[in-house]
């Protein structure tokens, strides 16, 4: 386990830029921040944190042997605006993926206009235990 970036400042851009890891791949930690064209992967979690951000057009790779998941997001607050926003992206890769575990109460990731292999889980969503964080 090791991070390839840790974003913690506020508005940042990353365009162009390819994070390779396996878990907890590139932690998105606070602040806002836009990916464009990047190409990122990793197996569980990687992509985490508690940012507000937007990845356009990104590839997001998977290499899990078994079960893995795209995104851990921190959102512990209805009141907090932070959330990952993936536009026109493409998710690939080996294993079975949930899109995302609910690392904070109130997690929120939307999906919009993205490929999605046919290696994403039917469930799709992680609720990591706590049927409370299925809202």
């Amino acid at each position: 386990q090791a991070v390839a970036l840790r974003i913690s400042a506020d508005t940042a851009a990353f365009i162009g830029c390819k994070f390779i890891g396996a878990q907890d791949t590139l932690y998105d930690h606070t602040g806002r921040h836009y990916f464009k064209h990047c190409y990122i992967e990793g197996s569980v979690d990687f992509v985490f944190g508690n940012g507000l951000s937007l990845y356009e057009k990104c590839h997001l790779h998977a290499v899990t042997n078994s079960f893995g998941a795209l995104t851990a997001q921190k959102r512990g607050s209805l009141l907090e605006e932070t959330g990952f926003s993936f536009v026109g992206c493409k998710v690939t890769g080996s294993g079975a993926l949930y899109l995302g575990r609910a690392w904070g109460s109130f997690s929120r990731v939307v999906f919009a206009y993205t490929f999605m292999d046919k290696i994403i889980t039917p469930p799709g969503w992680y609720d990591w235990g706590d049927k409370n964080r299925e809202m």
